[in-house]
């Protein structure tokens, strides 16, 4: 859910910030896409999170870890003017590793911006990816989030289903039966190596 922060900022009018509160921050795009990425990881503890974030963010000396949600909240969002939508959160539609190419491609051909050796500040970054004309990024977004609707034909449906299970972002490991026992037989083994 974006959360809008009360200091609005206008990218043509005013040097983007550098600091927050007095601490310096380091707000290249990279950065911004990493705490995003830890903050989607499942496997990281919350303390771990703010620990990650904090090393990504300071150089030395930090504001206190009590400010941390008021500072991810302008950090990761401060970039954002449109109005908040009352929905509920919705699934996540893109995801920095898996659509790398997508996105590298896009900024490449609409701005020609190399994301490999590009400097960038992370709001700069944002408001260029949400407003990436049409390209594959924003084409696997969109199937992403289409819902199959009951009057389309049955061919329809079928496309898009598919089209969704090759972008999902939960990718599922697909292995065969034989695959699979050989795993489990795997499994079985050491267990009785182990004597359980």
């Amino acid at each position: 859910m974006i959360i809008l922060v009360s200091d609005m900022w206008n990218v043509m009018l005013d040097e983007l910030p550098k600091t927050w509160n007095g601490y310096p921050v380091n707000m290249d795009f990279r950065i911004g896409m990493q705490i995003s990425m830890i903050f989607s990881d499942d496997t990281i503890s919350e303390r771990e999170k703010i620990e990650k974030c904090y090393d990504l963010l300071f150089d030395g000396i930090a504001p206190d870890i009590y400010e941390f949600q008021e500072l991810i909240e302008w950090y990761m969002n401060g970039w954002y003017t449109d109005g908040v939508s009352k929905k509920k959160e919705t699934a996540k539609v893109f995801d920095y590793d898996v659509d790398q190419w997508r996105i590298y491609s896009a900024f490449m051909t609409q701005y020609h911006i190399d994301l490999n050796t590009a400097e960038m500040h992370f709001w700069v970054f944002m408001g260029l990816l949400i407003n990436l004309e049409e390209c594959a990024f924003t084409r696997v977004k969109d199937i992403r989030v289409k819902k199959i609707k009951p009057k389309m034909s049955k061919e329809e449906k079928t496309a898009l289903t598919e089209a969704k299970e090759m972008y999902a972002l939960d990718q599922k490991e697909h292995i065969s039966a034989e695959e699979q026992q050989k795993r489990d037989e795997a499994v079985e083994a050491l267990m009785r190596m182990r004597g359980k």
